[in-house]
């Protein structure tokens, strides 16, 4: 994944605004990237309910394909927002000559904010639309709710204050990813029965989510060197606490993953995959705090192999052991 903020090449901004939206998202949302990723959260959630529930075959449907393509448009639209809302911050930082900032498409001229507010737009009409005949209550309520608590997030929820304080915006955005994986298992309860969600499915939105908030602070992690007057995370608690803190995570989400493993009846190869993946992230943590630097502070690139490894290996875990079946309208 190239790194965030990385515009395709350094040119005047496209004459369309499709063109422009082109390069915003290969910039920042590369759909290569955020396309199977999305769809890999929906598949280990989707799958992970059913297999869960003793389901078998599992089965996939136009449902299970439009609730993957609604967690994409999701993630874009949070994308966006947050480009709107930190508009003036980025381009403060930018000013003061920090490289993270200085290439990003708003600040380099590639698009305008009247572009992403109707980028904005679209894919919320577009979300909607796919949305409302899938059902109701489920999903049609949680999709609801996911989508609320999203578009509260763009405006800091009513609370203005809350940009100034890292923990804080923390702890009232990131969690909204366990409301895109609880709309993942609302479609799955759609699909194969309500009696689906039972307690254990909490191990799975847990197992899914853990890395989000992994990524979220893997991507705010700099030595002391580098620093900025950007708020991060190492910054606040620490570069050591929160250069460990993303495995810490990792290790997390590895455990409710095997929990569901185990409940489920899955052989011993998917733990194995499962604890090759957690390598992954955990070595990269402790690169970074024996040999702090720029390059070996970025944690993203280890935390999005642990996600995709640990979700796309349970999808296709659960699928090889139970077998898949297509579920028709």
């Amino acid at each position: 994944m190239p790194p965030e903020g990385t515009p395709p090449a350094q040119r005047a901004s496209r004459p369309t605004w499709a063109g422009r939206v082109a390069d915003y998202l290969g910039a920042m949302f590369p759909p290569l990237v955020h396309v199977p990723a999305g769809a890999l959260l929906f598949l280990a959630v989707h799958l992970g309910v059913q297999g869960l529930a003793g389901t078998a075959p599992l089965v996939l449907g136009p449902r299970a394909l439009l609730g993957a393509a609604t967690l994409v448009l999701l993630a874009l639209l949070m994308r966006v927002q947050d480009e709107l809302k930190d508009l003036e911050t980025d381009r403060r930082l930018a000013r003061e000559g920090d490289l993270r900032f200085t290439l990003r498409p708003t600040v380099a001229g590639l698009i305008s904010a009247a572009d992403l507010a109707l980028l904005r737009r679209a894919v919320l009409a577009l979300a909607v639309a796919l949305n409302l005949p899938l059902g109701f209550p489920l999903p049609l309520v949680p999709f609801a709710a996911a989508l609320l608590a999203t578009w509260l997030s763009g405006r800091w929820f009513f609370w203005p204050a809350m940009k100034h304080d890292l923990v804080l915006a923390f702890a009232t955005h990131n969690p909204i990813a366990l409301l895109y994986a609880a709309y993942a298992a609302s479609v799955a309860a759609r699909d194969v029965g309500a009696g689906a969600l039972r307690p254990g499915v909490l191990l799975v939105l847990l197992a899914v989510y853990l890395p989000v908030a992994a990524w979220e602070i893997g991507r705010k992690v700099r030595p002391p060197e580098a620093e900025t007057s950007y708020e991060t995370w190492s910054a606040r608690l620490g570069w050591r606490a929160a250069g460990a803190l993303p495995a810490v995570l990792a290790a997390g989400s590895a455990a409710c993953f095997a929990a569901v493993s185990r409940a489920s009846g899955l052989g011993a190869a998917y733990p194995a995959v499962l604890l090759a993946a957690l390598a992954v992230v955990v070595l990269a943590c402790a690169r970074f705090l024996l040999a702090p630097s720029p390059r070996s502070a970025d944690l993203r690139p280890a935390v999005e192999t642990y996600a995709v490894l640990a979700s796309g290996g349970l999808a296709l875990a659960l699928a090889a052991e139970r077998g898949l079946a297509w579920l028709g309208p």
